[in-house]
């Protein structure tokens, strides 16, 4: 069964998502200040929001998921991405 993505059309207004951590991460969160990294073998994932500013985009910020959460999902709910396809 293939999981299919909601369309995602460019709605000028924000939105995030839930993802994995990449190595090599060193992004700032906006609520808690303190880096959103990877670290191996913990399967740590963030909240990236696209953040549109009078409808047209402005910048992405990179959250924890409980700091977002804390912060009362300022840029809407998150989306959760599927889990990555597995290679036969």
């Amino acid at each position: 069964m293939a999981f299919v993505l909601p369309s995602s059309p460019v709605t000028g207004r924000s939105r995030a998502v839930r993802r994995p951590v990449p190595a090599g991460s060193a992004i700032l969160c906006p609520r808690c200040g303190t880096v959103v990294k990877f670290v191996a073998r913990a399967g740590k994932h963030q909240v990236i929001a696209n953040v549109y500013v009078d409808g047209r985009w402005d910048r992405v910020e990179h959250f924890h998921p409980d700091c977002y959460a804390d912060a009362g999902e300022p840029h809407g709910p998150v989306t959760e991405m599927p889990p990555p396809l597995r290679r036969r």
